[in-house]
């Protein structure tokens, strides 16, 4: 890739930034049947500070949270209505704007213990493959916390004739592992062939990404990052807590974050973007970075 590709920023929280709902399973998902404006609203705001890619709504659509909210029934078309949403934003665009689709933890974010098997595992993301197929450009494997995650994810994905991006999350206070608690160092060389086509660190704090970025250049793959703007992930985590247990940081101006991201665009970050607490605005100065072709950068806070 020549020039960095700029991903968008938060969908879940920036819909609850809008008066949507955060509660465990409600969380993203609900704006699909109660507010599916809302959903093409965050899009558009994201084309138009010019992200490249634009992430279908999906994070929050699996099979464990519909459980929870006697939705699982509604898993199919829920996955169609967030990839309508992404294809119709799209429409119009004077720009090629690729659809990734967000392929999650499928139990709940930042857990190490799962009650689903392996091929379980494997076979759930892969469901979730099959019904977005028509409508994505990447399948996009993100927040993951264990190499358990990964590989689940990359063996569903095998075969299925597009890019595959996969994406860790890291522990705040050890930068050196995933949230689960592993090396990433080690959770990398693990990963079985095929690779994925880029490697991604997601879902924690922009000071984490810059001091676990040289593991991932050593990797030989494209790799890159996007950072979340919580002020951190609690040591009491509970999975079915939802976002109500986090709180966003008041230093992560759009400006501050491009800071950070000019550093790992100096290293040769060629993937980047926000994660959760970043919106359209960090997206546009980000925009601006990248058009600017340098790897540092001016920026009043």
């Amino acid at each position: 890739m020549t020039n960095p590709l700029l991903l968008d920023g938060g969908m879940g929280q920036e819909i609850v930034n809008r008066g949507g709902k955060g509660a465990y399973g409600e969380w993203a998902s609900a704006a699909l049947y109660e507010a599916p404006e809302l959903v093409s609203a965050i899009h558009r705001d994201y084309i138009a500070a010019g992200a490249d890619i634009i992430t279908a709504n999906t994070y929050g659509t699996t099979r464990a949270r519909l459980r929870y909210m006697d939705r699982e029934d509604q898993l199919a078309p829920l996955l169609q209505t967030a990839s309508d949403l992404a294809k119709a934003a799209r429409e119009g665009s004077r720009r090629d704007i690729q659809i990734a689709a967000s392929l999650p933890p499928l139990e709940a974010s930042y857990i190490n213990v799962f009650a689903l098997s392996f091929a379980d595992a494997a076979a759930e993301f892969a469901e979730m493959m099959d019904l977005l197929a028509p409508g994505v450009d990447i399948y996009l494997g993100e927040t993951f916390s264990t190499g358990f995650e990964a590989r689940a994810f990359l063996q569903a994905a095998q075969g299925r004739g597009k890019p595959v991006w996969l994406a860790l999350t890291l522990d705040d206070r050890q930068p050196s592992q995933l949230r689960g608690g592993e090396k990433l160092a080690d959770v990398i060389a693990s990963l079985p062939e095929p690779l994925p086509d880029a490697l991604l660190l997601n879902c924690c704090k922009p000071a984490t990404i810059s001091q676990a970025l040289p593991t991932l250049q050593g990797g030989g793959l494209p790799f890159g990052a996007y950072a979340n703007g919580f002020t951190g992930i609690p040591n009491d985590w509970v999975d079915r807590g939802g976002v109500a247990q986090l709180s966003a940081r008041e230093d992560m101006s759009p400006a501050a974050y491009a800071r950070d991201l000019a550093g790992w665009l100096e290293r040769g970050a060629s993937i980047v973007g926000g994660c959760c607490e970043t919106g359209p605005a960090h997206i546009k100065v980000l925009r601006e970075l990248i058009d600017a072709g340098k790897g540092t950068m001016e920026a009043s806070s």
